[in-house]
């Protein structure tokens, strides 16, 4: 009786040891998806600079906004800054994870801090990239997922942000 105890406590400790190792990013994603007020601010700012130019306005989705915060933990985590994942997977791959849509996008950006002005100066930077403008001000995009992360990035402290974009389906 003694021996099955012990073979079912080691095979427990193993089940746990396996779940925390595969379950880390799932946990790490799902901690962070709801959008706050600067990420809504941000969303209301790519709104804004759409509708200057006569697009339909973005909504958010939950599931790309999973694969956001996704995104902007791994690169702190990883300590990198790129759109494919620390894999080496491409961006869409990674968003089709959590969300499959026809077209993608999507856009990062890396501020000092994810204070009160970081929302305007985020859409400001993007605003000034050429490919970074063409993606928000793309008709083709209708949902959004954005998520921020502060942390450090090559040994500075980083407020990371990733927006990702998409059609309709």
């Amino acid at each position: 009786m003694r021996t099955v105890a012990s073979v079912m406590l080691a095979f427990g400790c193993l089940l746990a040891a396996t779940f925390t190792i595969f379950m880390i990013p799932t946990v790490a994603a799902a901690s962070g998806p709801r959008v706050d007020n600067r990420e809504r601010a941000m969303v209301r700012g790519i709104n804004n600079q759409r509708a200057r130019y006569g697009l339909s306005a973005v909504r958010i989705s939950s599931r790309l906004a999973h694969a956001a915060d996704y995104h902007s933990w791994e690169m702190l985590e990883a300590d990198y800054f790129a759109h494919s994942s620390h894999n080496g997977e491409s961006f869409d791959r990674r968003v089709r994870r959590f969300a499959n849509h026809r077209t993608l996008g999507e856009t990062l950006a890396m501020v000092g801090g994810c204070g009160r002005r970081s929302a305007r100066k985020v859409v400001r930077m993007w605003m000034n990239s050429p490919g970074h403008r063409a993606i928000l001000l793309s008709g083709k995009f209708r949902r959004i997922g954005l998520a921020k992360r502060t942390g450090s990035l090559n040994g500075s402290r980083a407020c990371v942000v990733t927006a990702d974009f998409a059609s309709r389906k």
